[in-house]
């Protein structure tokens, strides 16, 4: 009981005040500077990254997730994917016994067995469109997770939470 207390209250301050583990950044095609929450890990000759546009959202709104990852290393690093997948983020959402599994995304893959490479210095970017859903928990902490699947066991995390929509006044 007492480990999922302190759970709790670290992924409270983690949602709260950042930590400092999340940096923001100035990207936009446009010019203008818009910030942007990212977290990045590195591990097996690769970093993987996730950026968000934000880290609270209103339920009806979408997430608009980017996975980046970036071969570090000098050797090429083979994915043998068991799905069409090349990438998943999974959603947790914690309980008293900790982080829970919730959903994931892509929801569907084809069986399709494949194999890609990724090349040294060699970037890919995917994107993927998360809705928030009217039955998430409002105003708790949510994990999401970011990994490419069938390469080097490497798991971005990012905390975000969802809160409900303004009432509107009648």
């Amino acid at each position: 009981m007492r480990k999922s207390a302190i759970v709790v209250l670290l992924s409270a301050s983690l949602l709260l005040g950042g930590c400092g583990l999340f940096r923001k950044s100035a990207v936009e095609s446009t010019g203008s500077v818009a910030a942007v929450e990212t977290n990045t890990v590195e591990g097996g000759g690769m970093a993987l990254t996730i950026e968000l546009p934000k880290r609270c959202f209103i339920s009806g709104e979408n997430i608009n997730i980017r996975i980046i990852a970036r071969n570090t290393g000098d050797k090429a690093i083979i994915f043998e994917n068991p799905t069409s997948a090349l990438y998943k983020v999974t959603l947790f959402r914690m309980t008293s016994a900790g982080w829970r599994w919730a959903n994931q995304y892509p929801q569907a893959a084809m069986t399709v067995r494949s194999t890609w490479t990724l090349l040294p210095g060699q970037t890919v970017r995917y994107n993927q469109v998360i809705p928030v859903e009217r039955d998430w928990p409002m105003g708790e902490p949510l994990r999401l997770v970011a990994e490419l699947v069938g390469g080097p066991d490497l798991k971005c995390p990012m905390i975000v939470s969802a809160t409900a929509p303004p009432r509107k006044k009648p």
